[in-house]
């Protein structure tokens, strides 16, 4: 395998800690806090007055002295006020596109890092700038410590829990408290060589995103397409989105806004809907993997709920479709791949027919009869075919007449077809051996 440039993934580990280790880390969090709200109440007070804003160089120049930067290591220091000034460049950033009209409301200055209901600092995260001041493997943590919490031997060792998925150049580290469930995340930044796309002859493949059937892929040289029903995961979205009402209706009962388990009932549901998109985009690389597959035309959907009123449809399409995220997701899948993903303008894709080109009626909303060759789709179906043709310049219609779309339905674990168990295998293969065991 040859390699031509890098790119950065990210491993995530659960740091365990002891009583005094807990103490420790959140010292060190409430530290980073207070440099963060110094170093912004500066940058504010420029904005404010019409000064220019002050560069990460001049931050570290102006805080080297200051209390909270000295209570802190000088890698952890330096990380802090380069986040602060990441925040500032993304707030001129939207700043320019609310003035060119690209966004509706004007943005806010970066925050303070302080809870406004408590007066406090809340532990938010401890960045370090580079590995000369952490190591991390599979099974530890050794980070550098200030003079005054130092022990023996001057760093904080603790204990780690998962899986370190990628290996490479290790870069920036954040340790990140999650206040639901009380416990602290390792976040690694590891660069990692790309895989260069091994010369083989061009195959292309088709996306079709959507709010019930969630994608539908189309390869070149099937005549049967993919479709993955958004429909259980929709169900499950629904669940949860009920018990943060009725979580809802209790604190505003008691004349609260929010708690810790209203913050835990919106992780679930957000986590939930991540996975089951974790494992569509896992499914979609490994059959365009196993498909020979190169490149991967996807519909590119900026901007498309941008002014639209859905009606009661809106928790569907503005709350449950996260269409942003699934396409990241299975881009990353698809680079980790090896397969190249490039986007295509989808409009008219669902309106004409992929066989010959005319225009397509829609009777009910699953279906698009041709109004000349009298094929009746699915409609998803047809649009990622028009999509494949669209984005390999092919001229013509489809080659051949496809067949009956296969759907795939999420069942909490995995991506099965009605005919396949939980487990993977044929329901007619695992009844067949059941008998024989009965027998």
């Amino acid at each position: 395998m040859w390699y031509h440039k890098n790119m950065k993934r990210c491993n995530i580990v659960r740091v365990l800690f002891s009583k005094e280790q807990a103490k420790v880390l959140e010292t060190l969090g409430d530290r980073c806090a207070a440099l963060w709200n110094a170093a912004n109440f500066r940058c504010r007070q420029a904005f404010l007055k019409g000064e220019p804003v002050p560069s990460y160089a001049t931050l570290c120049a102006e805080f080297q002295n200051h209390p909270a930067y000295k209570a802190l290591p000088s890698d952890i220091a330096q990380e802090v006020l380069k986040k602060l000034r990441k925040a500032w460049d993304s707030f001129f950033a939207c700043l320019r596109l609310w003035k060119k009209g690209k966004l509706e409301k004007r943005p806010g200055l970066p925050r303070y890092w302080k809870d406004r209901r408590t007066g406090k600092r809340p532990v938010r995260l401890i960045p370090v700038k580079s590995p000369r001041s952490y190591s991390l493997d599979a099974r530890m943590l050794s980070l550098t410590l200030p003079a005054d919490l130092r022990d023996g031997n001057g760093r904080l060792v603790l204990h780690t829990k998962g899986v370190l998925r990628f290996s490479g150049t290790p870069k920036t580290l954040e340790l990140r408290y999650d206040r639901v469930k009380k416990r602290w995340y390792a976040h690694q930044v590891v660069e990692v060589p790309e895989p260069e796309r091994k010369a083989k002859p061009e195959k292309y493949a088709a996306l079709d995103l959507g709010a019930r059937i969630l994608a539908t892929l189309a390869i070149e040289g099937s005549n049967r397409q993919i479709l993955f029903s958004g429909r259980k995961v929709w169900k499950d979205f629904l669940y949860w989105t009920k018990r943060i009402a009725e979580e809802q209706s209790r604190l505003a009962r008691a004349g609260r806004k929010t708690s810790r388990q209203l913050r835990k009932l919106y992780q679930t549901r957000a986590r939930r809907l991540r996975h089951a998109y974790l494992a569509l985009a896992a499914e979609i690389a490994r059959m365009l993997s196993q498909h020979r597959v190169t490149t991967l035309f996807i519909e590119d959907l900026t901007g498309i709920r941008e002014g639209m009123d859905f009606g009661p449809k809106n928790i569907l399409v503005h709350n449950f479709w996260a269409v942003r995220q699934l396409k990241n997701l299975i881009t990353a899948a698809c680079a980790r791949a090896g397969i190249k993903v490039v986007p295509v303008e989808p409009r008219g894709t669902s309106s004409r027919c992929a066989v010959c080109s005319s225009p397509t009626g829609r009777p009910v909303r699953h279906k698009a009869v041709c109004k000349r060759c009298g094929y009746v789709w699915h409609a998803d179906a047809n649009a990622a075919l028009n999509i494949l043709l669209l984005g390999s310049s092919k001229g013509h219609g489809a080659e051949a007449t496809p067949l009956k779309p296969l759907v795939l339905r999420w069942n909490r674990h995995r991506w099965v077809s009605r005919f396949e168990s939980a487990a993977g295998t044929p329901k007619a293969a695992s009844g067949s051996r059941m008998a024989a065991r009965a027998a």
